[in-house]
């Protein structure tokens, strides 16, 4: 029997775009970088710091023009501070 490390129930997929983000029913936009993503979560990074449990509206758009952005709703699980940046991990609520 093969012992796989990776306990996850979907694969996570690096990507390297840009994605702009607000909170939920505010006006401000803020930016960001994606590092992963999987078909319920996504991780990316900021130099905004968001509350655990606070709901963003997402935009994540690929530097390759023939595939149109992903927008979605998410909501924070983790926020890990590495100093001039925050890793902010979301679970994927709804895609449209």
């Amino acid at each position: 029997m093969t012992d796989y490390s990776e306990k996850r129930d979907f694969q996570r997929m690096a990507i390297d775009c840009a994605l702009s983000l607000s909170k939920k029913d505010e006006h401000q936009s803020f930016e960001g970088h994606v590092v992963n993503l999987s078909s319920k979560g996504i991780l990316f990074t900021s130099i905004e710091k968001f509350e655990e449990g606070a709901s963003l509206d997402i935009v994540l758009t690929p530097s390759n023009s023939n595939t149109p952005p992903m927008e979605a709703s998410v909501v924070v699980s983790r926020v890990i501070d590495n100093e001039s940046v925050y890793e902010v991990a979301c679970e994927i609520e709804k895609i449209w």
